[in-house]
């Protein structure tokens, strides 16, 4: 496993969290709810991965729920549903459309029931003590419950082809690189199986691949891409694509 040495503080990072950081450009998300359909395509699909694997479909905690659109597919599936969210802005807009939602980070989060269902789509790599961090989320899990998780993979092709100039690579916020088997042995270690672990990745159109060219230094490619997209009316296209990251379904054994 690899990991950031040396980084900020715990307060500091999770100060970054809770201002902004889904709309601003030197790290986070420059401007995360302007591709709400293609996240919530991307959710969708991630959900009918993992709910074949749900023994027991009761409640389910969403660990970074960001907009709430992993929370809303839950609910539209007959889940109760809670969250972690520790940025006010999306923080306050969950709490008016009546979602149960914590805005501590999980070292300090509590609650008084286990969850059959605990999702953390691209947050494991965040969490800033990840062996007290993974032991608290097997104890939030039911006997049999599911931890769904996406996070980078450090053995990916891109990785493989960018090396030190790898878009996944943001010392300040990512703290943790998983491979296949680095994962697989934290989550033994803290009782817990894998079901499925593949390549995973997310719904893309022309302007993320424009802004993935821009990001590795190919403008005239970008540029080429942005002028074919205007010209052949290509901006509703889209599709799913491998973007370099792991999707893991764990369940917790006895």
């Amino acid at each position: 496993m690899s990991f950031v040495n040396p980084r900020i503080s715990n307060d500091y990072l999770f100060d970054i969290y809770r201002h902004e950081y889904f709309h601003r450009k030197q790290d986070g998300y420059n401007d995360y709810e302007s591709i709400a359909n293609l996240r919530i395509k991307t959710f969708e699909k991630w959900y009918r991965d993992l709910a074949p694997y749900c023994i027991k479909k009761r409640i389910a905690l969403d660990i970074g729920c960001a907009a709430g659109y992993f929370l809303d597919i839950l609910v539209k599936h007959q889940w109760q549903v809670e969250g972690i969210e520790l940025e006010h802005r999306m923080y306050d807009l969950l709490i008016q459309k009546g979602y149960t939602i914590s805005n501590e980070p999980l070292e300090y989060f509590t609650t008084e029931h286990q969850y059959d269902l605990i999702t953390m789509f691209d947050v494991i790599e965040h969490l800033p003590d990840l062996q007290k961090d993974f032991a608290k989320i097997s104890s939030l899990l039911s006997d049999q419950g599911v931890l769904a998780i996406s996070t980078p993979n450090i053995e990916s092709l891109q990785y493989q082809i960018f090396r030190r100039r790898w878009f996944q690579f943001k010392p300040v916020e990512h703290l943790y690189y998983f491979s296949p088997s680095t994962l697989k042995r934290l989550a033994q270690d803290h009782g817990l199986r894998v079901e499925v672990m593949k390549r995973s990745g997310q719904y893309s159109n022309i302007p993320f691949i424009v802004d993935r060219l821009e990001h590795y230094g190919f403008y005239h490619l970008a540029r080429l891409f942005r002028l074919t997209a205007k010209l052949c009316a290509l901006d509703s296209l889209n599709w799913y694509a491998d973007t370099g990251s792991i999707f893991v379904i764990l369940r917790k054994v006895a």
